[in-house]
Protein backbone atom coordinates (compact mmCIF):
# COMPACT_ATOMS: atom_id res chain seq x y z
CA UNK A 1 0.00 0.00 0.00
CA UNK A 2 1.00 3.56 -0.95
CA UNK A 3 0.19 6.42 1.62
CA UNK A 4 -0.51 9.36 -0.20
CA UNK A 5 0.97 12.61 1.55
CA UNK A 6 -2.55 15.16 1.45
CA UNK A 7 -1.35 18.61 2.86
CA UNK A 8 -3.03 21.40 4.55
CA UNK A 9 -3.44 24.19 1.78
CA UNK A 10 -4.03 27.10 4.48
CA UNK A 11 -0.34 26.45 5.51
CA UNK A 12 0.48 26.79 2.35
CA UNK A 13 -1.23 29.94 2.32
CA UNK A 14 -0.39 30.97 5.54
CA UNK A 15 3.78 30.84 4.19
CA UNK A 16 2.45 32.91 1.45
CA UNK A 17 0.91 35.50 3.74
CA UNK A 18 3.97 35.69 5.99
CA UNK A 19 6.33 36.27 2.44
CA UNK A 20 3.74 38.76 1.39
CA UNK A 21 2.95 40.33 4.95
CA UNK A 22 -0.90 41.76 4.26
CA UNK A 23 -0.20 43.77 7.56
CA UNK A 24 2.71 45.58 6.37
CA UNK A 25 0.69 46.06 2.10
CA UNK A 26 -2.48 47.34 4.48
CA UNK A 27 -0.10 49.36 6.87
CA UNK A 28 1.41 51.28 3.84
CA UNK A 29 -1.91 51.81 2.22
CA UNK A 30 -3.17 53.33 5.39
CA UNK A 31 -0.47 55.67 5.88
CA UNK A 32 -0.95 56.82 1.91
CA UNK A 33 -4.73 57.77 2.98
CA UNK A 34 -3.58 59.38 5.92
CA UNK A 35 -5.14 57.07 8.85
CA UNK A 36 -1.93 56.96 11.06
CA UNK A 37 -3.22 55.41 14.01
CA UNK A 38 -4.27 52.47 12.44
CA UNK A 39 -1.36 52.10 9.91
CA UNK A 40 0.78 51.75 12.98
CA UNK A 41 -1.29 48.86 14.88
CA UNK A 42 -1.42 47.39 11.56
CA UNK A 43 2.57 47.50 11.40
CA UNK A 44 2.92 46.04 14.80
CA UNK A 45 0.90 42.74 13.82
CA UNK A 46 3.07 42.91 10.62
CA UNK A 47 6.08 42.98 13.22
CA UNK A 48 4.97 39.71 15.04
CA UNK A 49 4.85 38.05 11.66
CA UNK A 50 8.29 38.90 10.24
CA UNK A 51 10.50 40.17 12.72
CA UNK A 52 13.99 40.18 11.73
CA UNK A 53 12.41 42.65 8.42
CA UNK A 54 14.47 45.20 7.78
CA UNK A 55 11.98 47.76 6.40
CA UNK A 56 8.92 46.92 8.58
CA UNK A 57 11.45 48.04 11.78
CA UNK A 58 12.42 51.44 9.08
CA UNK A 59 8.65 52.28 8.85
CA UNK A 60 8.34 51.68 12.67
CA UNK A 61 11.02 53.74 13.15
CA UNK A 62 9.42 56.68 11.62
CA UNK A 63 6.09 56.33 13.56
CA UNK A 64 8.34 56.43 16.39
CA UNK A 65 10.12 59.65 15.73
CA UNK A 66 6.81 61.84 14.76
CA UNK A 67 5.55 60.66 18.52
CA UNK A 68 8.51 61.51 19.86
CA UNK A 69 9.36 57.95 21.22
CA UNK A 70 13.16 58.72 20.13
CA UNK A 71 14.36 55.40 22.37
CA UNK A 72 11.87 52.93 20.60
CA UNK A 73 12.78 54.43 16.72
CA UNK A 74 16.36 54.47 17.71
CA UNK A 75 15.68 50.46 18.79
CA UNK A 76 13.89 49.99 15.61
CA UNK A 77 16.63 51.81 13.49
CA UNK A 78 19.30 48.92 15.18
CA UNK A 79 16.84 45.98 14.50
CA UNK A 80 17.21 47.68 10.59
CA UNK A 81 20.21 48.08 10.86
CA UNK A 82 20.92 51.78 10.12
CA UNK A 83 22.67 52.04 13.72
CA UNK A 84 26.01 51.19 15.04
CA UNK A 85 27.25 51.78 18.33
CA UNK A 86 26.11 55.41 18.47
CA UNK A 87 24.04 56.98 21.38
CA UNK A 88 21.09 56.35 20.20
CA UNK A 89 19.67 60.21 20.56
CA UNK A 90 22.78 60.95 18.07
CA UNK A 91 20.89 59.02 14.90
CA UNK A 92 17.83 61.26 14.94
CA UNK A 93 20.72 64.43 15.35
CA UNK A 94 22.70 63.03 12.50
CA UNK A 95 19.62 61.92 10.35
CA UNK A 96 18.40 65.78 10.75
CA UNK A 97 21.26 67.23 9.77
CA UNK A 98 22.00 64.78 6.95
CA UNK A 99 19.14 63.20 5.33
CA UNK A 100 17.89 63.82 2.38
CA UNK A 101 14.25 62.47 2.60
CA UNK A 102 14.65 59.01 2.43
CA UNK A 103 15.04 58.02 5.91
CA UNK A 104 13.26 60.97 7.82
CA UNK A 105 10.15 62.10 5.71
CA UNK A 106 9.52 65.28 7.59
CA UNK A 107 12.14 67.02 9.14
CA UNK A 108 10.38 69.45 10.72
CA UNK A 109 8.86 66.94 12.73
CA UNK A 110 12.08 64.93 13.86
CA UNK A 111 13.38 68.58 14.88
CA UNK A 112 10.17 68.91 17.22
CA UNK A 113 11.03 65.09 18.36
CA UNK A 114 14.35 66.40 19.49
CA UNK A 115 13.24 69.20 21.16
CA UNK A 116 11.19 67.49 23.76
CA UNK A 117 13.52 64.66 23.95
CA UNK A 118 15.78 67.29 25.56
CA UNK A 119 12.88 69.07 26.91
CA UNK A 120 12.09 66.42 29.45
CA UNK A 121 15.44 65.30 30.17
CA UNK A 122 16.12 69.21 31.41
CA UNK A 123 18.56 69.85 28.43
CA UNK A 124 16.85 73.04 27.76
CA UNK A 125 19.47 75.09 25.91
CA UNK A 126 19.38 71.91 23.32
CA UNK A 127 15.99 71.82 22.92
CA UNK A 128 15.47 75.40 22.73
CA UNK A 129 17.81 74.90 19.46
CA UNK A 130 15.81 72.34 18.10
CA UNK A 131 12.65 74.05 18.43
CA UNK A 132 13.53 77.09 17.21
CA UNK A 133 15.08 75.31 13.80
CA UNK A 134 11.56 73.42 13.40
CA UNK A 135 9.96 76.69 13.65
CA UNK A 136 12.04 78.72 11.59
CA UNK A 137 11.54 75.62 8.91
CA UNK A 138 7.74 76.69 8.94
CA UNK A 139 6.53 74.45 11.82
CA UNK A 140 5.00 77.21 13.58
CA UNK A 141 2.84 74.88 15.86
CA UNK A 142 1.20 76.10 19.24
CA UNK A 143 2.86 72.37 20.61
CA UNK A 144 6.37 73.47 19.70
CA UNK A 145 5.74 77.41 20.42
CA UNK A 146 4.23 76.17 24.24
CA UNK A 147 7.37 73.79 24.81
CA UNK A 148 10.04 76.31 23.66
CA UNK A 149 8.53 78.83 25.67
CA UNK A 150 8.33 76.76 28.84
CA UNK A 151 12.32 76.17 28.28
CA UNK A 152 12.99 79.66 27.82
CA UNK A 153 11.20 79.88 31.33
CA UNK A 154 13.23 77.70 33.04
CA UNK A 155 16.31 79.84 31.55
CA UNK A 156 15.34 82.62 33.08
CA UNK A 157 14.53 84.39 29.74
CA UNK A 158 11.14 85.25 30.62
CA UNK A 159 10.61 88.79 27.77
CA UNK A 160 11.86 86.04 24.93
CA UNK A 161 9.39 83.54 26.54
CA UNK A 162 6.15 85.83 26.41
CA UNK A 163 5.62 86.40 22.76
CA UNK A 164 5.93 82.47 22.11
CA UNK A 165 2.80 82.06 24.36
CA UNK A 166 0.91 84.55 23.24
CA UNK A 167 1.53 83.18 19.24
CA UNK A 168 0.36 79.79 20.43
CA UNK A 169 -2.71 81.31 22.34
CA UNK A 170 -3.70 82.39 19.09
CA UNK A 171 -2.78 79.61 17.40
CA UNK A 172 -4.71 77.15 20.37
CA UNK A 173 -6.29 79.04 23.60
CA UNK A 174 -5.96 75.98 25.72
CA UNK A 175 -6.12 76.26 29.62
CA UNK A 176 -2.64 74.58 29.60
CA UNK A 177 -1.08 77.33 27.33
CA UNK A 178 -3.00 80.52 29.16
CA UNK A 179 -1.60 78.90 32.51
CA UNK A 180 2.14 78.89 30.93
CA UNK A 181 1.08 82.96 29.69
CA UNK A 182 -0.13 83.82 33.13
CA UNK A 183 3.40 82.46 34.81
CA UNK A 184 5.33 84.88 32.06
CA UNK A 185 3.42 87.37 33.20
CA UNK A 186 3.64 87.17 36.74
CA UNK A 187 7.25 86.53 36.03
CA UNK A 188 7.45 90.35 33.99
CA UNK A 189 5.31 91.72 37.34
CA UNK A 190 2.61 92.23 34.92
CA UNK A 191 0.43 90.81 37.45
CA UNK A 192 -3.11 92.57 35.84
CA UNK A 193 -2.63 90.69 32.51
CA UNK A 194 -1.32 87.00 34.33
CA UNK A 195 -5.05 87.19 36.82
CA UNK A 196 -6.90 87.95 33.31
CA UNK A 197 -4.79 84.62 32.04
CA UNK A 198 -5.92 82.63 35.07
CA UNK A 199 -9.57 83.64 34.73
CA UNK A 200 -9.78 82.67 31.06
CA UNK A 201 -8.54 79.57 32.23
CA UNK A 202 -11.12 78.58 35.29
CA UNK A 203 -13.82 79.91 32.39
CA UNK A 204 -12.94 76.95 29.91
CA UNK A 205 -13.18 74.77 33.69
CA UNK A 206 -9.85 74.45 34.66
CA UNK A 207 -8.43 73.99 37.67
CA UNK A 208 -5.12 72.55 38.97
CA UNK A 209 -3.13 73.59 41.18
CA UNK A 210 -0.67 75.02 39.70
CA UNK A 211 -3.51 77.64 38.59
CA UNK A 212 -4.85 77.90 42.11
CA UNK A 213 -1.02 78.33 43.23
CA UNK A 214 -0.03 80.71 40.77
CA UNK A 215 -3.40 82.84 41.21
CA UNK A 216 -2.88 83.19 44.80
CA UNK A 217 0.53 84.81 43.65
CA UNK A 218 -0.89 87.02 41.34
CA UNK A 219 -3.84 88.15 43.63
CA UNK A 220 -1.34 88.99 46.62
CA UNK A 221 0.92 91.21 44.81
CA UNK A 222 -2.51 92.81 43.21
CA UNK A 223 -3.23 93.18 47.34
CA UNK A 224 -6.13 91.21 46.99
CA UNK A 225 -5.74 89.71 50.16
CA UNK A 226 -8.86 87.86 50.59
CA UNK A 227 -9.35 86.30 47.27
CA UNK A 228 -5.38 85.36 47.67
CA UNK A 229 -6.27 83.71 50.88
CA UNK A 230 -9.11 81.64 48.98
CA UNK A 231 -6.85 80.12 46.60
CA UNK A 232 -4.40 79.37 48.69
CA UNK A 233 -6.88 77.50 51.28
CA UNK A 234 -8.45 75.70 48.53
CA UNK A 235 -4.92 74.27 47.32
CA UNK A 236 -4.52 73.38 51.15
CA UNK A 237 -7.21 71.38 51.11
CA UNK A 238 -5.71 69.43 48.73
CA UNK A 239 -2.24 69.73 50.19
CA UNK A 240 -2.15 69.97 53.60
CA UNK A 241 1.20 69.63 54.24
CA UNK A 242 2.68 71.87 51.39
CA UNK A 243 5.15 74.52 52.89
CA UNK A 244 5.20 76.32 49.87
CA UNK A 245 1.40 76.74 50.40
CA UNK A 246 1.53 77.40 54.03
CA UNK A 247 3.67 80.02 53.64
CA UNK A 248 1.68 81.89 51.22
CA UNK A 249 -1.38 81.19 52.76
CA UNK A 250 0.27 82.62 56.06
CA UNK A 251 1.52 85.79 54.21
CA UNK A 252 -1.81 86.20 53.09
CA UNK A 253 -3.05 85.83 56.69
CA UNK A 254 -0.64 88.29 57.34
CA UNK A 255 -1.05 91.17 54.87
CA UNK A 256 -4.86 90.67 56.14
CA UNK A 257 -3.93 91.24 59.61
CA UNK A 258 -5.30 87.65 60.74
CA UNK A 259 -2.07 87.29 62.63
CA UNK A 260 -3.36 84.20 64.82
CA UNK A 261 -4.18 82.11 61.60
CA UNK A 262 -1.14 83.44 59.94
CA UNK A 263 0.88 82.20 63.32
CA UNK A 264 -0.72 78.60 63.34
CA UNK A 265 0.15 78.14 59.23
CA UNK A 266 3.92 78.94 59.85
CA UNK A 267 3.60 76.82 63.07
CA UNK A 268 2.25 73.68 60.68
CA UNK A 269 4.88 74.30 57.85
CA UNK A 270 7.32 74.35 60.33
CA UNK A 271 6.46 70.92 61.77
CA UNK A 272 7.24 69.74 58.25
CA UNK A 273 10.45 71.92 57.56
CA UNK A 274 11.96 72.48 60.54
CA UNK A 275 15.18 73.16 58.98
CA UNK A 276 13.92 75.68 56.35
CA UNK A 277 15.30 79.34 57.10
CA UNK A 278 12.53 81.40 54.90
CA UNK A 279 9.51 79.75 57.33
CA UNK A 280 12.00 80.45 60.47
CA UNK A 281 12.25 84.21 59.09
CA UNK A 282 8.70 85.10 57.60
CA UNK A 283 7.50 83.11 61.33
CA UNK A 284 9.43 85.40 63.18
CA UNK A 285 8.40 88.82 61.31
CA UNK A 286 4.52 87.20 62.58
CA UNK A 287 5.82 86.92 65.85
CA UNK A 288 7.00 90.77 65.56
CA UNK A 289 3.61 91.68 64.57
CA UNK A 290 1.87 89.62 67.74
CA UNK A 291 4.76 91.50 70.06
CA UNK A 292 6.23 88.61 70.83
CA UNK A 293 9.38 89.78 70.45
CA UNK A 294 11.91 87.63 72.13
CA UNK A 295 10.42 84.55 70.39
CA UNK A 296 10.69 86.37 67.24
CA UNK A 297 14.37 86.75 68.12
CA UNK A 298 15.10 83.18 68.45
CA UNK A 299 13.22 82.48 64.59
CA UNK A 300 15.67 84.67 63.20
CA UNK A 301 18.47 83.33 64.86
CA UNK A 302 17.93 79.89 63.74
CA UNK A 303 16.90 81.50 60.16
CA UNK A 304 20.54 82.64 60.02
CA UNK A 305 22.10 79.30 61.40
CA UNK A 306 20.27 77.80 58.55
CA UNK A 307 21.29 79.56 55.41
CA UNK A 308 23.86 81.58 54.40
CA UNK A 309 22.43 82.69 50.95
CA UNK A 310 19.87 85.07 52.36
CA UNK A 311 22.18 86.32 55.91
CA UNK A 312 21.70 89.94 54.84
CA UNK A 313 17.71 89.75 54.87
CA UNK A 314 17.73 87.65 58.12
CA UNK A 315 20.24 89.92 60.06
CA UNK A 316 18.04 93.33 59.43
CA UNK A 317 14.99 91.40 60.27
CA UNK A 318 17.29 90.83 63.42
CA UNK A 319 18.49 94.20 64.04
CA UNK A 320 14.80 95.40 63.64
CA UNK A 321 13.62 93.11 66.35
CA UNK A 322 16.64 94.06 68.69
CA UNK A 323 15.61 97.52 68.66
CA UNK A 324 11.84 96.20 69.47
CA UNK A 325 13.98 94.58 72.69
CA UNK A 326 15.27 98.02 73.70
CA UNK A 327 19.01 96.16 72.70
CA UNK A 328 19.99 99.32 70.63
CA UNK A 329 24.03 98.60 70.93
CA UNK A 330 23.85 95.15 69.33
CA UNK A 331 21.20 96.54 66.57
CA UNK A 332 24.03 99.08 65.58
CA UNK A 333 26.58 96.39 65.48
CA UNK A 334 24.73 94.58 62.40
CA UNK A 335 23.70 97.70 60.93
CA UNK A 336 27.16 98.78 60.76
CA UNK A 337 28.27 95.16 59.81
CA UNK A 338 25.53 95.61 56.72
CA UNK A 339 26.96 98.94 55.41
CA UNK A 340 30.58 97.95 55.13
CA UNK A 341 29.21 94.81 52.77
CA UNK A 342 26.79 96.92 50.52
CA UNK A 343 27.64 100.73 51.27
CA UNK A 344 25.36 101.82 48.47
CA UNK A 345 21.91 99.92 49.86
CA UNK A 346 19.86 103.05 50.82
CA UNK A 347 17.36 100.60 53.15
CA UNK A 348 20.10 99.51 55.56
CA UNK A 349 21.48 103.19 55.77
CA UNK A 350 17.43 103.63 56.74
CA UNK A 351 17.44 101.20 59.26
CA UNK A 352 20.53 102.45 60.41
CA UNK A 353 18.75 105.52 60.77
CA UNK A 354 15.52 103.87 62.73
CA UNK A 355 18.42 102.37 65.24
CA UNK A 356 19.88 105.78 66.30
CA UNK A 357 16.27 107.50 66.26
CA UNK A 358 15.24 104.90 69.11
CA UNK A 359 18.32 104.96 70.66
CA UNK A 360 17.73 108.83 71.58
CA UNK A 361 20.72 109.65 68.87
CA UNK A 362 18.15 111.79 66.37
CA UNK A 363 20.34 114.26 65.48
CA UNK A 364 22.83 111.58 64.10
CA UNK A 365 20.09 109.49 63.07
CA UNK A 366 18.87 112.51 60.48
CA UNK A 367 22.49 111.97 58.91
CA UNK A 368 21.27 108.65 58.08
CA UNK A 369 18.07 109.13 56.78
CA UNK A 370 19.16 112.06 54.51
CA UNK A 371 21.70 108.72 53.08
CA UNK A 372 18.91 106.85 52.67
CA UNK A 373 17.13 109.22 50.61
CA UNK A 374 20.01 109.63 48.30
CA UNK A 375 20.69 113.15 50.20
CA UNK A 376 24.00 114.16 51.22
CA UNK A 377 22.61 116.40 54.00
Amino acid sequence: MRWVLVRNPWTRAKKGIRRVNVWYQSSRALRRLGAEQTAAHLLERALEAQPDRGELHLDAALYCLKSGQLEKAAWHCRRANLLSDENFIQWPERACREDDGAVIGDRLVALGALGNWYFHTGDFDKAVDFYSRALSGGRIDATVLNNKGLCLLQLGRNQEALPLFQQALAQRATPEILVNCGLVLNRLKRYAEALSCYERAQRKNHSSLELLINKGYTLFHLKRYDEAVLCFELTQAITPQDTVVLNNLAACYLKAGWFDAAAASYRTALESAPHDAALHNNYGLCLERQQQYAEALNHYERALALDEKERETFLANKAQCLVRLGRHEEAAVICESLLQGAPENRLYWGLKGDVLAAAGAEDEAVDYYNRALGLTG
